[in-house]
C-alpha cells in the first residue's frame, strides 16, 4: 500500500482548499471566512440541465444542487456504511401498511428561484410531467429517463395545499430511495420556467428551489452556480460553484497545481502519492455504491456459451487492478451487489484469479486456439488502465480483446440502446445506494427500449426474487433476496464480469473546509468553503 493512504486515513469531513483561481473572466469574489468559490474539474461531458432528463452522476452533480426532490439522500455522514433517506421539500412522509401509497406533508413557504411558491399542485404538475401520458405538459423523454422510478406510480393527487399523495401499482418499499439514484430524478422544476422556456428550452435555464441558483453555462467548457440567498434551508456556505470541464488528464493534473482549479474526481492514479506530498488533501470513500464491469451480450454467439463467460471471470486478476492500477483506491469485487448497499456481501468471492481454470473451460467450449471478442466502451483516460488490464489477462489465455472507446456522450447513447450481436461486452460504472440496482440491468422487462439491460440477459427466478425483495420491510429477509439474485447472476448465468469498486479519490486544495466525500457519485456543495 503507498504512503500517501496511510498519511490521509481515508474518509470523510474533507479538509480540503485551493489556491488562488486563475479562470480570468469569472472575477470571483474574494474568499470569506466561509464563501469563496470552488471550482470542479469535471472529466467529462455533463447532460441536460433537466433533472427528469438528467443522466449521469457528473450531470447529478449540478441539477441536485438547482433543484430539490420531495427527499433526498444524506450525504453529510460519511461514517454511514450507506447513504439513507432525509427530508427535502416534504417534511415528512408516511408509507401504508401494504407499501402501496406514499403520503408528504409538503414544507411551507418554500418558493422556486423565481419567485414561484412551492404546494402540492405544483408537486402533482411536476409528478404528472413524468407519469401521466394525458398531460399537457407530458415529457416523453422524461418519462423514459425515470422510468426506474416512474413505472411503479398507479396515481397522485394533491390531497391539500401541503399534503401530496402518490399511489403505486404494487408494493416497493424501496421506492424512494429507487427514486434518488435513477437515470433522471423526481426532482421539482418550476411551472412558470415551464411556461416561459418549454421543454426545448428548460435545460438552458434551469430553475428549482435548491441550495445554488443558476448563472450560465458554456457546453462542454464550463457551468457557474451561485448561493441562493433565500433557500429555505440551511444556506450553502460557498459563494459560487464552477464545474470546468478539462478532459486531457495531464491537463487537469496542471490546473490543480497552478491553482486554476481546486477540486479533482478521478485524478491521474500516478500522479496520487506526489499531489499528497504536495500538500493537497486527499479524500476515500470505501462505501460508495458503485460497481466497474463489463456486461456480456446474450446476443453474441461466441457469449452465449456460459463456460466462455465463467472463463473470462476466471482469467482477471481483480487485485492486481484494485491494489497495483489503482494504488488500493480501490477494491476487487466479485459480485454485482456493490458496498454502500445493506445487502452488500464484502466475503462473496465466486472467482479466484485462475487463468490455467480459464484455459480449461475454454477449450472445453472448443475455444482451445483462442477466440476474439469486442468490447465496447468510454474515453474517461483513467478507465483505459483496468480495461487494458482486462485485455492483457484474456490474452493470457487466448481471447483476443479488440477495445473499440467511443465519447462518453455517444456510448451512452448506444449503452441506453442495449449492444448489437457483433459486440462481445460493453463496460459501466455505477450502482446505487439501494440494492434494487442491480434489477434494471438484469430484469427480462427491462431490454431496451423499457430499459437498460442492454445485454440482454433474461431469468425469470432473478425477477421473482427482485420483487419479493421490493415488497417486505425486514430488510434482513430483503437481503436474503437480493444475495440470492446475486447469486444466480453470477454463478449459475454468469451475466456479467465485475471487477472492482473504487473509493472515489477526490483531491482538493489545502484551504478548501468542509467538504464531505459521501457515499454516492455526487456531493453535497452547500457542505464546503473556502477558508482565506
Amino acid at each position: 500500500m503507498l504512503k500517501f493512504l496511510n498519511k490521509t486515513a481515508g474518509i470523510g469531513l474533507a479538509v480540503v482548499a485551493g489556491g488562488a483561481l486563475a479562470l480570468g473572466a469569472l472575477n470571483a469574489k474574494p474568499a470569506k471566512a466561509e464563501g469563496g468559490t470552488l471550482v470542479w474539474s469535471i472529466p467529462a461531458a455533463q447532460s441536460l440541465y433537466d433533472p427528469m432528463q438528467a443522466c449521469g452522476w457528473l450531470t447529478k452533480n449540478t441539477t441536485h444542487m438547482i433543484f430539490d426532490g420531495l427527499v433526498e439522500l444524506e450525504l453529510g455522514k460519511p461514517e454511514q456504511p450507506w447513504s439513507t433517506l432525509r427530508p427535502a421539500l416534504a417534511e415528512s412522509w408516511t408509507i401504508s401498511d401494504d407499501g402501496t401509497v406514499y403520503t408528504f406533508n409538503l414544507r411551507k413557504g418554500v418558493k422556486f428561484h423565481d419567485g414561484t411558491p412551492f404546494n402540492a399542485d405544483v408537486a402533482k404538475w411536476n409528478y404528472d410531467r413524468f407519469s401521466n401520458p394525458d398531460a399537457d405538459h407530458y415529457s416523453a423523454a422524461g418519462a423514459a429517463f425515470l422510468s426506474f422510478y416512474s413505472r411503479w406510480i398507479e396515481s397522485s393527487r394533491a390531497v391539500d395545499e401541503h399534503t401530496f399523495e402518490v399511489v403505486l401499482n404494487q408494493p416497493n418499499y424501496e421506492w424512494l430511495q429507487i427514486g434518488q439514484s435513477s437515470c433522471g430524478q423526481p426532482e421539482m422544476i418550476s411551472p412558470a420556467a415551464w411556461e416561459k422556456y418549454g421543454d426545448e428550452d428548460l435545460a438552458l435555464n434551469p430553475v428549482g428551489t435548491g441550495p445554488f441558483k443558476f448563472v450560465e453555462r458554456d457546453i462542454g467548457v464550463m457551468a457557474i452556480l451561485e448561493r441562493n440567498e433565500d433557500y429555505y434551508g440551511e444556506p450553502a456556505k460557498l459563494d459560487r460553484m464552477i464545474y470546468h470541464q478539462i478532459t486531457d488528464q495531464a491537463t487537469r493534473m496542471s490546473a490543480l497545481r497552478a491553482g486554476e482549479i481546486n477540486m479533482l474526481t478521478e485524478p491521474a492514479w500516478d500522479e496520487i502519492e506526489n499531489l499528497v506530498d504536495e500538500g493537497f488533501q486527499l479524500l476515500l470513500q470505501p462505501n460508495v455504491p458503485s460497481v466497474w464491469y463489463a456486461q456480456f451480450n446474450m446476443k453474441n454467439p461466441v457469449l452465449q456459451d456460459v463456460r466462455v463467460r465463467r472463463a473470462i471471470n476466471m482469467a482477471v486478476d481483480r487485485e492486481y487492478v484494485a491494489n497495483e492500477i489503482y494504488k488500493g483506491t480501490a477494491h476487487a469485487e466479485h459480485g454485482m451487489l456493490s458496498a454502500g448497499t445493506f445487502a452488500y456481501d464484502p466475503n462473496y468471492k465466486p472467482y479466484p484469479y485462475d487463468p490455467e481454470g480459464a484455459k480449461k473451460l475454454l477449450a472445453e467450449a472448443g475455444y482451445a486456439d483462442g477466440l476474439e471478442i469486442t468490447l465496447e466502451t468510454f474515453d474517461y483516460g483513467w478507465n483505459e488502465a483496468w480495461e487494458k488490464a482486462v485485455q492483457r489477462d484474456l490474452k493470457k489465455v487466448g481471447i483476443d480483446v479488440k477495445l473499440t472507446k467511443l465519447e462518453w456522450m455517444t456510448y451512452l447513447g448506444k449503452w441506453l440502446n442495449g449492444m448489437g450481436p457483433e459486440v462481445g461486452m460493453n463496460t459501466m460504472g455505477w450502482g446505487w445506494s439501494v440494492p434494487y440496482w442491480t434489477a434494471h440491468a438484469t430484469r427480462c422487462d427491462h431490454h431496451p427500449p423499457n430499459g437498460i439491460n442492454g445485454g440482454w440477459y433474461c431469468n425469470e427466478k432473478v425477477d421473482a426474487l427482485y420483487q419479493k425483495a421490493i415488497a417486505t420491510k425486514d430488510k434482513k429477509v430483503a437481503t436474503e433476496y437480493y444475495r440470492e439474485a446475486n447469486r444466480i447472476i453470477m454463478e449459475e448465468d454468469v451475466a456479467f464480469l465485475p471487477v472492482f469498486s473504487y473509493h472515489n479519490p477526490i483531491l482538493l486544495a489545502p484551504n478548501v473546509k468542509g467538504f464531505v466525500n459521501g457515499q454516492e457519485n455526487w456531493y453535497d456543495f452547500a457542505l464546503p468553503y473556502i477558508e482565506d
